[in-house]
């Protein structure tokens, strides 16, 4: 009896983990309240915390783009998206206008990095470029 009490708590411990430890927005993303927006999640890791959201940035930025079909230009590289997250999170290129807006962040130490971390942003993205979007609060970031 005790063994199997033991093997269940096993099988069972990750997800009381991720329960406790984690987000809910990790697992399970939020719904838009409006059609000109959906929610995203960029995972990145780096030896500090500017390095990762860099790089959670520019790939909230790409995947975006690919999604609703825009070639990313030569001009949108890491220097672009550097400047761009000092003014706004607006990526504005020559033919693209892509709002993102960062609702909640989550970051853990890194396995693979040492004194790494690893961070996970959620992001409202406009469904569309070049058009009005409607973001709308969200505040339930645990």
């Amino acid at each position: 009896m005790k063994i199997r009490i033991v093997i269940i708590m096993v099988l069972l411990s990750p997800t009381f983990a991720w329960a406790i430890g984690e987000p809910s927005w990790l697992k399970h993303l939020p719904k838009s309240n409006n059609d000109t927006y959906y929610y995203r999640v960029t995972k990145a890791e780096g030896q500090t915390y500017e390095e990762a959201y860099t790089k959670a940035f520019s790939m909230a930025i790409l995947e975006s783009q690919w999604k609703i079909g825009v070639k990313v230009n030569k001009s949108d590289n890491l220097q672009t998206i550097e400047e761009t997250i000092t003014s706004d999170l607006n990526l504005q290129s020559s033919n693209m206008n892509l709002p993102l807006n960062k609702v909640c962040e989550y970051e853990k130490a890194s396995p693979n990095i040492a004194n790494g971390i690893v961070l996970y942003i959620l992001w409202q993205v406009a469904r569309y470029g070049n058009v009005k979007t409607e973001f709308e609060d969200y505040s339930d970031c645990e």
